[in-house]
Parts: C-alpha cells; structure tokens; sequence
C-alpha cells in the first residue's frame, strides 16, 4: 500500500471548527426583535433587544460583497434583512439564540462618521475581523479590532466568532445616528471538540496506516 506523508500534514492542518460549505444562513428577520437562521439542518430562533430603530430588507447596504465575505463566508446577508442601529449611552445591544451557534458572523456597515471614530464593545474577544478591505454602499473603510473592541471611522466589515454561543452583546459608546448589521452563522460547523476529535481519529488512521507499510 502506497502512503504519501502529504496526507498525514492536511490532517493536521485540520482546523479547531470544520465547515460543511462556505456559506453563511443570515438571520431572515421578520421585526426588529424576531429572526431565524439554519445550522445544522436545524431552525434557530434570533432574537434582538437594544437600539435598533429600523428594519431595511433592501440589499444596497451589501453592494461592495468584499466589505462583507471572506474565504469562509462567501454571500452577503443580501435581502433577509438589516437592522439600522444607534449608539450612545448605555444601551446594549444583544443578540440572542433559542440554541447554541457555532462560529457566528456578524455584518457591520457604516460603523462611525467621516473624522469621528466610534466603538462597539463586546462582551467576548473571542472572534477576529475575516474582511475589512474595501469600501461599502456610502464609501467609508476598514474596522480595526483591540481586544473586544471594534473601531470605525465609516467603517464596514466582517467579524467572525469562535466557539458556540447563545448570545452575543455590544455596547455602542460613542454618539452614533445610524450604523447597523445583522448576524449569521455558518450552515454547517463542527463544534471543536468534535472537529478535534476527528483530527485524531485522522491520526490514528495514519498510525495504522505507517504500521501496515513498515510491515509490508
């Protein structure tokens, strides 16, 4: 039996969360407070609470894909829906899941004004942005990240969480009259200790793999 040692090196190059496709289910909200998004093949319930005052089903806050999609997520929320939002004061904004969400995204548009940078402060720094490199529907920039904190100067972009959640919150800081976006999830994810335990499963298989050579 031949054996290419190329095999063993993509098995353990497998990541901690492992995708089923490259494409995200956006939350399809039917109110500012109620959505729905799939994973796994099951139907989970989005809830909102915090400063949103709009709900735009229009897809031209997603007309530069780029701002929004990245070699894991390839489509944009598109028309299921974006929630505009407002910041300052205490409010908090907070995503919530009627079950666990592997390695939610979350989509963000126009977040600060031209000369006048705002934040959104999560309450994990468990997440990266994957996508922040071209212009959005109003032009603008990039986001940056430093820590949980997420800063823009007209800024849009991709975030990207690891691990599973039931609910995600921000808080908005800064003065802001309109910045908004939406949450989705990967359709299909491999929590990481499962993902981890097919890494060594792969191993083993490898192992006995060398032992069956070397006895050959």
């Amino acid at each position: 039996m031949s054996f290419s040692p190329r095999f063993a090196v993509a098995l353990l190059a497998l990541p901690l969360s492992v995708y089923a496709a490259d494409t995200a289910s956006w939350t399809n909200w039917t109110d500012l407070n109620h959505g729905t998004l799939t994973q796994n093949g099951s139907t989970i319930n989005v809830g909102y609470s915090g400063s949103a005052f709009a709900l735009d089903h229009g897809s031209y806050f997603y007309d530069v894909p780029t701002s929004f999609t990245s070699a894991d997520i390839t489509n944009t929320p598109g028309t299921n829906g974006t929630l505009e939002m407002a910041g300052g004061g205490s409010t908090v904004q907070t995503f919530t899941f009627s079950q666990a969400v592997i390695d939610p995204v979350i989509a963000l548009y126009s977040l600060g004004q031209p000369g006048l940078a705002v934040h959104l402060v999560f309450d994990t720094s468990n997440f990266s942005i994957t996508s922040s490199t071209a212009n959005g529907h109003w032009g603008g920039g990039s986001i940056t990240q430093s820590g949980n904190t997420i800063t823009g100067i007209e800024g849009n972009g991709l975030l990207q969480f690891k691990g599973s959640f039931t609910s995600i919150s921000f808080a908005t800081p800064d003065y802001e009259y309109h910045y908004g976006g939406t949450v989705g999830a990967p359709l299909a994810a491999v929590p990481e200790p499962e993902a981890a335990g097919m890494a060594l499963a792969g191993l083993m298989v490898v192992g006995t793999l060398l032992r069956r050579r070397r006895q050959a």
